[in-house]
């Protein structure tokens, strides 16, 4: 796909060669302003007569052929955007079934001790009027303590750099920031606590009179895969994301930390293994032809959309970056790199990127799946199998069956838009119009130059409106020649490369755990928050024992606690009360257990005196005997 920018007037698109209709039409236009010039300077010189009594009837055939070729690029049109919907309707539908695969998977018991609290569990929360809201407003609000040198705009200009979505790169706008930060000491990020309000979240959500304002806890920035397991000094492993402040990692990372759930990196990789060899068929379907498939690194830069601005670096690998830029323009001119070797070379130059690589047992099975259809249907097996035998196991946790079939309905419809895709790829514009509309176009070099000489007097003005008419047409059909296979035509096709790169990221964001604002404690908003210890003083003076003990600011202190809310003094009866309650129960079930024991051994023991009664009767009647 050639990338480009609308500039003045759009002149910086007229330099472009390589995958350019303008430059391809200048080979017919130049052969009918030759043609032109014949019939004006010599037919026209040596038999003066007019012998088209009236230019209407080239105008006719002109006419009929632009219907013809306008006919067959707006069908181009039609299959190259059904192409890139078809692409983006399964990557997404496939995306949609293994993102709520490992929602659902969140969700199973194995992660109860890492899971959030519920709001559920904590109704009590309600009546405290607590917020949720992230940014508290601190930049709306006049601060005395900002101080002159820092102005409102210049903490808005922070703010608008700390609180994008994209890392901000530039060095000058990272330094503004961090001055700003160190002379005032404003976080822009009202969810990061920092200090006495990270040890006790309840304390930075007290307003002015007292009263506690916003329900927050200890950010996760790690999304709690860190309390999963116990921290291993020895290995210094501590969760699955550890450098926020990295951009250099990402979700995946497993620098200083531990590895993502084994669970979420297979998922990850058989989706992502479906979409590479799904978009490897529609770009290459020559039976015996290389379609590669290599290994994606998470976090690494986006491959190039446009393939004429591969890195020259990659002259040993790739078709496109061996060859110099005049040479591409020069195979494109003369339609030399529309071959089957040539498209073949430069797929195999640049392969698809599977998360987690592909083993040899893969590549193996899908050599032995014949068509591309049976390849693409076995990785969709292979993701769809996977997905069932887990959710049976119990790795999905307890989602009812009717939801679980929505996944499956999501992996049927992306198998749905790929043949739709696959149809464009396979099926060809139809011939009967192609051969026609090349035929036409070719009448055209001849034809307009024949009404251009009786619509103009003046050589050099007909040979100029020759070569623009001619350059209309037959651009048009080059339009649609390039449009008409978007899997095929490079430099104008899909950025399949670039679209896997970003379909691999987005399963990536399964590694990410729960929401890093989600993790704080009700305990800290229902019960007042703890007093500092006081500060003891061990003094040695002269008496009757050698030491005296003194405790200083004994009168700073209240005698005794001050009293709680009615709130806080029912909620803490109502806790009292279930505990009470839930021993009780726990007190009866055991009674009635040592009572049924009891039972067991009475009748047990009664059962042994009769049998012994009866034992001792026996024995008296054979004596006597």
């Amino acid at each position: 796909m050639i990338e480009y920018s609308n500039g003045a007037y759009n002149l910086n698109l007229l330099l472009r060669v390589s995958g350019s209709p303008l430059y391809k039409s200048i080979i017919p236009s130049l052969i009918g302003v030759v043609i032109y010039i014949l019939i004006h300077l010599i037919w026209r010189e040596s038999d003066p007569m007019d012998d088209l009594n009236h230019p209407y009837a080239v105008g006719v055939l002109v006419s009929s052929v632009s219907f013809l070729i306008i006919f067959r690029a707006n069908y181009g049109y039609q299959r190259y955007w059904e192409a890139c919907g078809a692409i983006h309707h399964f990557m997404s539908k496939w995306q949609d079934a293994v993102q709520h695969t490992g929602v659902f998977h969140m969700q199973c018991k194995h992660y109860d001790s890492i899971k959030p609290p519920n709001y559920f569990d904590h109704p009590d929360l309600n009546k405290l009027n607590l917020k949720r809201d992230r940014d508290r407003g601190d930049l709306h609000e006049d601060h005395d303590d900002w101080g002159e040198d820092v102005s409102r705009k210049d903490i808005s200009k922070a703010r608008r750099i700390t609180m994008s979505i994209n890392l901000v790169d530039d060095a000058d706008k990272r330094e503004f920031v961090s001055d700003i930060q160190k002379r005032q000491s404003i976080s822009f990020d009202s969810s990061q606590l920092t200090g006495a309000a990270y040890d006790n979240p309840a304390v930075s959500t007290i307003d002015k009179n007292g009263e506690m304002t916003h329900l927050f806890g200890k950010p996760r920035l790690d999304g709690g895969w860190g309390t999963l397991f116990k921290d291993d000094p020895r290995l210094r492993k501590t969760a699955t994301y550890y450098k926020i402040g990295d951009e250099t990692e990402g979700f995946a990372s497993t620098r200083g930390g531990r590895t993502p759930s084994l669970f979420l990196q297979e998922l990850a990789h058989l989706a992502s293994l479906c979409c590479a060899v799904a978009l490897a068929t529609l770009r290459n379907d020559i039976e015996g032809a290389e379609s590669p498939l290599d290994t994606y690194h998470p976090g690494e830069p986006w491959p190039e959309a446009d393939p004429t601005k591969l890195p020259r670096s990659q002259s040993d690998t790739n078709e496109y970056a061996s060859r110099q830029g005049y040479i591409r323009g020069l195979q494109y001119w003369l339609g030399m790199d529309r071959t089957p070797e040539m498209r073949t070379k430069y797929n195999a130059s640049r392969p698809l990127l599977v998360i987690g690589g592909v083993s040899e047992n893969e590549i193996a099975f899908l050599q032995r799946a014949k068509g591309p259809s049976a390849k693409v249907t076995l990785a969709w097996n292979w993701l769809s199998e996977f997905i069932m035998r887990e959710h049976l196991a119990g790795s999905l946790g307890n989602i009812g069956p009717p939801i679980v079939s929505r996944i499956i309905q999501f992996l049927s419809d992306g198998m749905i838009f790929y043949n739709h895709a696959r149809k464009i790829m396979y099926i060809p514009f139809p011939f009967p119009h192609a051969q026609l509309s090349a035929f036409f176009v070719l009448v055209m070099v001849v034809a307009v130059p024949f009404m251009m000489d009786q619509y103009t007097n003046e050589v050099w003005l007909g040979a100029i409106l020759t070569f623009l008419v001619i350059a209309c047409l037959a651009g048009l059909h080059e339009v649609a020649r390039e449009l008409e296979n978007p899997f095929r035509n490079v430099p104008n096709d899909l950025p399949l490369c670039t679209l896997q790169a970003m379909f691999n990221e987005s399963l990536i964001t399964m590694f990410a755990g729960y929401h890093p604002d989600h993790y704080w404690d009700a305990d800290d908003f229902t019960k007042p928050p703890k007093k500092p210890e006081q500060p003891v003083v061990i003094d040695t003076n002269k008496g009757t024992n050698g030491i005296e003990m003194k405790v200083s600011n004994l009168s700073s202190w209240p005698a005794s606690p001050p009293p709680q809310s009615t709130l806080e003094t029912n909620q803490t009866i109502s806790r009292m009360e279930e505990k009470i309650n839930k021993q009780s129960a726990e007190i009866e079930e055991l009674r009635h257990l040592v009572e049924k024991k009891l039972r067991n051994d009475e009748n047990m023991v009664d059962d042994m005196i009769s049998d012994l009664q009866k034992d001792v009767h026996t024995i008296e009647q054979t004596l006597s005997s």
